[in-house]
């Protein structure tokens, strides 16, 4: 079924035509792009929107990379059409936790997630984080048997298979109907924590048509912020207008489930963390449906369009900055230190060059106290001691020279001298 909006008044300019591909038929799971066709976001952006239901056989997200669609809702799972090479890009995850869950009937042989094993169960396609859940659990794929899903609680109901993969916002309802027990269980329990539905489109559409990307985002955005407001609303127009395979209690259901699983009160609507895509791409790894260099560049719409990080590059280059002027400074003390012992080491050379030829025994005469040079010279003390070293002699008289040659001039002898106090 396919359903549009959107027709340009007199006058004004021509509505773009943009179609959005569901990933399953009408109910509350879209609400947030009804009431942007209701509301007039759409229009307001300049878009004419048309929705289109899920076709069984059909994969929503190959519908978009062919080129039928402009915009599709599709799981985390686009983590693996992009390790595939798929130009995929993530605008904004509406579920920031998934709501696919396994159901079990209770009193019949399970009691928890480890009865399954050898058990059939009921798995629908793309249900990754199901098999990685049953893995941590130690259940391996060989332990258990898988039964292609017909999307219908009938197979456990009639206790033809053990447990069925359902989402909490919408199969959990039908059976509780029932008046039954039901045990489920969550992938969540073992910190495998997946993103739901996430509104997508392709790198062309961004590239060629920014713009249009982002005008389409942002309404969509404003229009699950309605639906979340204004619920009642939500249910009575999806009832009147698009479908009524549910009653309007179901719809009220996942109403309430949506919010709890959006959490728009905590995080904005929309909100994606490269860390939770990572931790998902770890998770598929570890499943060997992923390759170990996995990136997440050209995945995720922010980044594609705020370009490089620059918070990032400028933490490089200060981290990068300080580690090279510590570097100078230490280079600047090495070449101070280096010109300082080198100073020390020309001083210490320059005074053994000065001491070098008074080393060794000087020959000295035992009469007038000559000392014979490497000549075989004599010369006197300070002719000899100003030739070998820097010091220089002013010429005086002792006390004993000047009572010899001048008995007359009273003079001052070291045997005048007191003798030291003790």
């Amino acid at each position: 079924m396919v359903l549009g909006v959107g027709v340009a008044s007199l006058g004004a300019r021509p509505l773009e035509e943009i179609r959005l591909q569901l990933k399953w038929r009408h109910q509350f799971q879209f609400a947030g792009y009804y009431a942007a066709i209701e509301q007039g976001y759409y229009r307001d952006a300049g878009l004419e929107v048309t929705l289109r239901e899920a076709v069984a056989g059909e994969e929503p997200a190959e519908y978009v990379l062919a080129g039928h669609a402009e915009f599709g809702v599709a799981a985390s799972d686009l983590v693996l059409l992009h390790d595939q090479g798929h130009p995929v890009v993530v605008l904004a995850p509406i579920l920031q936790h998934s709501p696919l869950i396994l159901i079990a009937k209770a009193g019949v042989g399970v009691s928890s997630i480890h009865d399954l094993a050898g058990k059939k169960i009921m798995l629908e396609p793309h249900a990754e984080e199901l098999l990685a859940y049953l893995e941590f659990e130690n259940i391996t794929r060989d332990e258990f048997e898988v039964v292609p899903h017909v999307f219908s609680p009938s197979p456990l109901l009639n206790d033809e298979v053990a447990a069925m993969s359902a989402y909490v916002t919408d199969e959990l309802y039908l059976l509780r109907e029932t008046g039954g027990e039901f045990l489920t269980f969550t992938p969540r329990s073992t910190g495998i924590d997946f993103y739901g539905d996430s509104l997508f489109t392709t790198r062309d559409q961004v590239a060629k048509f920014p713009d249009r990307v982002a005008r389409f985002r942002d309404a969509s955005l404003r229009g699950w912020a309605y639906a979340l407001a204004n619920p009642e609303d939500m249910v009575e127009l999806i009832y009147e207008r698009y479908s009524q395979r549910h009653s309007r209690e179901h719809l009220r259901y996942e109403a309430e489930k949506f919010r709890q699983l959006m959490l728009p009160d905590v995080v904005d609507i929309g909100y994606q963390s490269p860390g939770r895509w990572r931790h998902i791409a770890e998770t598929y790894h570890r499943m060997g449906m992923v390759s170990a260099d996995y990136a997440l560049e050209g995945f995720l719409y922010e980044e594609i369009v705020a370009g490089p990080d620059m918070r990032k590059l400028y933490t490089v280059l200060g981290g990068a900055g300080g580690i090279i002027a510590v570097m100078v400074l230490v280079i600047v003390l090495l070449v101070r230190m280096t010109r300082r012992i080198k100073e020390q080491a020309d001083s210490l050379r320059k005074a053994l060059n000065e001491v070098g030829e008074l080393r060794g025994i000087i020959p000295i005469c035992a009469g007038c106290k000559k000392i014979k040079d490497d000549k075989g010279y004599w010369e006197q003390v300070e002719t000899y001691l100003e030739a070998h070293t820097a010091a220089e002699f002013t010429h005086g008289l002792c006390g004993d020279c000047i009572s010899e040659l001048y008995p007359g001039i009273p003079s001052r002898k070291k045997s005048d001298l007191p003798p030291p106090t003790p």
